[in-house]
């Protein structure tokens, strides 16, 4: 059982299985052209009018804010880190909102937990417009949420020139770890891979146990000690190799970083921001989330993140 299937919802890094997408598309709301020739290919593209959210507020004493309360603070900090959770239509569309605002006024990469390593120069063969759009989706294995939610930072991205960063290690070293330990990693050189003595470096007692207690949901992981250890290994090794990405671009590239991923890996001061905070990057962390009609906001949510957004409020289920 690796860590990507056995970790589902907020949750550890909630990635979906990747899958090639292809020219055999269901929908039919969107042509996609190659770039090259007169075929095309439909893609889904739903609706990404501007949203306002249920709701933002600032800090642990909650107080309601605006969304420039956000833009204003980044002014003084080096990167911002976005947690989502992966199927939230309505947060990927304010999302989007907010990184074409912010990208107007401040020169930033944008950085994708949903891209790995591995990717990257696939993915610049598509931005700097070497290949198709086509062909970029047909070359890589994406999320099966891709072509609605994170197709249109790209292409954003694409049309005003940002650079954009697959920060995720590859999928098989993080199974790897999952399935076998963090010591057949050591055997292992690759460029994809963080610094491996980083990996348990920036280790938590807090978020060992979030993680720990999270677990213990799924039958058979509570008991089974090696199997945790293996499953909070995968999980530094996902944080360690996205903090890696991301503060190496930052100094490589002069400008500031606007990072995508699930929350787990971000909120409360946890995972990914303590790494890089440890590393004297100045950190601005948004947790956003749905939340179902009349539900509170459970207390811990706004434990040591900056902000916290609720993206709408749904339907109560019966």
């Amino acid at each position: 059982m690796s860590a990507a299937s056995a970790w589902t919802g907020e949750s550890f890094s909630s990635e979906p299985e990747r899958k090639v997408l292809t020219a055999s598309a269901e929908t039919d709301e969107r042509t996609v052209s190659d770039g090259d020739s007169d075929s095309s290919f439909a893609v889904s593209d739903e609706k990404t009018d501007s949203k306002s959210p249920a709701s933002i507020q600032k800090g642990s004493v909650k107080t309601a804010v605006s969304p420039e309360a956000i833009f204003d603070s980044f002014d003084n900090h080096d990167i911002l880190i976005f947690g989502e959770e992966h199927d939230d239509v309505m947060g990927h569309r304010i999302r989007l909102e907010w990184f074409k605002r912010i990208s107007s006024k401040t020169p930033v990469v944008l950085s994708l937990e949903m891209l790995e390593k591995d990717q990257q120069k696939t993915l610049d063969e598509y931005l700097n417009g070497q290949i198709g759009e086509r062909a970029f989706l047909n070359s890589l294995k994406l999320w099966p949420n891709h072509l609605r939610d994170y197709q249109p930072f790209l292409q954003f991205a694409k049309e005003n020139r940002i650079p954009v960063l697959a920060s995720n290690v590859p999928r098989k070293y993080v199974n790897l770890v999952s399935n076998s330990g963090l010591e057949e990693l050591y055997k292992i050189r690759s460029v994809f891979l963080p610094p491996k003595y980083l990996i348990r470096k920036f280790s938590q007692d807090e978020y060992e146990s979030k993680i720990r207690n999270t677990l213990r949901e799924h039958p058979g992981a509570a008991q089974n000690e090696g199997l945790i250890r293996r499953f909070v290994d995968a999980q530094y090794l996902w944080d360690a190799g996205m903090a890696d990405s991301i503060a190496n671009a930052f100094l490589t590239k002069g400008r500031k970083i606007v990072h995508i991923n699930g929350r787990f890996h971000s909120d409360q001061g946890f995972g990914v921001t303590f790494r890089l905070r440890e590393l004297g990057f100045r950190v601005l962390t948004v947790s956003m989330f749905p939340q179902k009609s009349e539900e509170p906001i459970p207390p811990e949510i706004f434990l040591r993140n900056d902000f916290t957004v609720v993206t709408e409020r749904t339907e109560k289920e019966n």
